[in-house]
């Protein structure tokens, strides 16, 4: 019976442990955020150049309907005359991460350490939601988060579940 439990606590723990995308939050205290009831969302535009030739116009969208959808459930309504305007950005951000392997050799009866490193490119998305005041135009909250490409960005429930933390913080 213990040999059968202890491998699925052994993965309860590891699925518990799964690091979720860090999100960071600002606000403008200066502005009473219980007055905004009704929001209006204005997608990026997209440009032909050679620097959004990878954005997935699909993905900007998956991040409205989860936006809309995030407030709503907060009780907010989508209107034409809103109080505020939510504007998001998406990005992707390549960087170089090293790696170090270590191993250990043997030939014959001589012995030896082997070390090699590896430049890896890892793509990372970076997403940026502001809540503007309509009057103002000043940002009133502000959310980013910058996840690995391993998040699966072309499921809308991923896609919702990311955008729901952040926007819980409102």
């Amino acid at each position: 019976m213990i040999k059968k439990i202890t491998p699925l606590i052994f993965l309860s723990l590891i699925i518990s442990c799964a690091s979720q995308p860090r999100i960071d939050t600002d606000l403008d205290t200066t502005y009473d955020l219980s007055k905004y009831k009704s929001f209006a969302i204005e997608q990026p535009a997209l440009e032909s150049s050679p620097s959004q030739i990878g954005l997935n116009p699909i993905l900007l969208q998956r991040v409205e309907r989860a936006i809309r959808s995030s407030l709503e459930k907060r009780g907010l309504t989508q209107s034409t005359d809103a109080d505020m305007t939510v504007r998001f950005l998406i990005g992707t951000n390549r960087e170089i991460e090293r790696s170090l392997d270590f191993g250990t050799s043997f030939y014959y009866d001589r012995h030896w350490e082997a070390r090699s490193q590896r430049y890896l490119k890892v793509d990372k998305n970076e997403i940026s939601i502001r809540f503007h005041d309509k009057k103002t135009d000043e940002v009133i909250w502000y959310a980013f988060s910058r996840f690995n490409q391993s998040l699966n960005i072309q499921d809308q429930d991923a896609v919702d579940v990311l955008i729901a933390r952040a926007i819980q913080k409102f």
